[in-house]
């Protein structure tokens, strides 16, 4: 960046703003008296001319080109605008011109350009989560990840793992995938179950141990613990099967 810009830089910015329509609003930012040209500074006036993403995604940039910091030999303020943006979704870049004006007068233009990668965010854990651990909503947060790098079945929204629990053990901090996933058990094998009996308006209740883990609507196996017998019941409840229903199968 330079106050004095060399005449093939001046020939370019002159043929920019004659070929191409400004912003409505350009995006601006002043630097101090010698205040070099940062990165930090270069992607926030791109950032905020960004177009508005939908919910739950964004565009992340970078500054590529040119190589950052820029000295400024300016002894007055430095405004520094942005009037050009393109985007190239195919290639997934960016480019844009910034315009420096030195009291009012445009002094140079910076072309700039680097990647501009779409993320979306998903919901990840916060902490381990243990193998047939049910995923309850305070152990999950969010995450940015790159569009190109998301697993086809990765899980997008929070409610859609309710009900759930783990797979297999979940890393914090990494997206979840739905065969990470499975129905919530309700019953473990070898815990105390209910054995509920209906008939009618009648309901019977008896104790026996489980035999199957079983998620709700599941059919499993168990052992009355009054008669010893094995029964089979459909898993209705937390601890609890319905001895006697339709078989519907596993």
């Amino acid at each position: 960046m330079c106050p004095h810009p060399a005449p093939n830089r001046t020939r370019l910015l002159l043929l920019a703003l004659l070929t191409v329509p400004l912003a409505a609003r350009a995006e601006t930012a002043t630097l101090a008296p010698r205040e070099p040209l940062t990165a930090g500074v270069a992607r926030a006036l791109v950032e905020a001319a960004l177009p508005a993403q939908p919910p739950g995604r964004r565009l992340e940039v970078a500054i590529a080109e040119p190589r950052l910091p820029l000295a400024n030999p300016s002894d007055r303020p430095v405004a520094l605008a942005l009037e050009e943006l393109k985007i190239d979704e195919a290639r997934q870049r960016f480019a844009a011109q910034l315009v420096v004006r030195v009291d009012g007068r445009v002094t140079g233009v910076v072309e700039l350009a680097g990647p501009a990668r779409p993320l979306v965010e998903v919901p990840a854990p916060l902490q381990p989560v243990r193998e047939g651990q049910p995923i309850e909503p305070g152990l999950l947060g969010t995450i940015w990840v790159p569009e190109s790098q998301l697993p086809p079945d990765v899980v997008l929204v929070a409610e859609a793992i309710q009900g759930l629990e783990a797979e297999r053990r979940l890393a914090p901090g990494r997206p979840i995938r739905q065969g990470d996933l499975r129905p919530a058990r309700l019953v473990r094998k070898g815990e105390i179950v209910t054995l509920v009996f209906r008939r009618g308006p009648i309901e019977l209740t008896a104790q026996a141990r489980a035999l199957q883990d079983g998620a709700e609507g599941e059919r499993i196996r168990a052992v009355n613990l009054d008669s010893e017998r094995p029964v089979s019941g459909l898993v209705i409840g937390r601890r609890r099967l319905l001895v006697g229903a339709p078989e519907t199968g596993r």
